[in-house]
């Protein structure tokens, strides 16, 4: 059997807002930023924090549920497939690579009123 699997899981920190609209077809679309974190270790006092930025679209219910709930610094579980694109600024092509998330759950806890 021939299979193939493109698949991400992250939990990390929204870095901004989420931007929300909807396309002309009238679909809800939304994008943030997640923030991850490692600790890299070069030697017994030496600690390295690296975070890396990744660039997260929701679809639909997802998007509504993150225009609603979902705030900068919130902590995510989000679970998709990386898709590669391009842009060109000043004559130059920058690739992409994005995260289309088909899973979110907000692990940040909110006070009850």
């Amino acid at each position: 059997m021939s299979r193939s699997v493109n698949k991400v899981i992250l939990i990390g920190n929204v870095g901004r807002d989420p931007d929300v609209h909807e396309t002309q077809g009238r679909k809800k679309v939304a994008h943030f930023s997640l923030a991850t974190n490692q600790r890299i270790r070069r030697g017994p006092n030496d600690v390295e924090e690296r975070t890396d930025w990744h660039r997260i679209t929701v679809w639909n219910r997802t998007a509504q549920f993150v225009e609603d709930f979902v705030r900068k610094g919130d902590r995510v579980y989000v679970e998709g497939r990386l898709e590669y694109d391009s842009y060109e600024r000043d004559g130059i092509t920058i690739p992409t690579a994005d995260v289309t998330a088909r899973e979110l759950v907000l692990l940040t806890q909110r006070p009850e009123d």
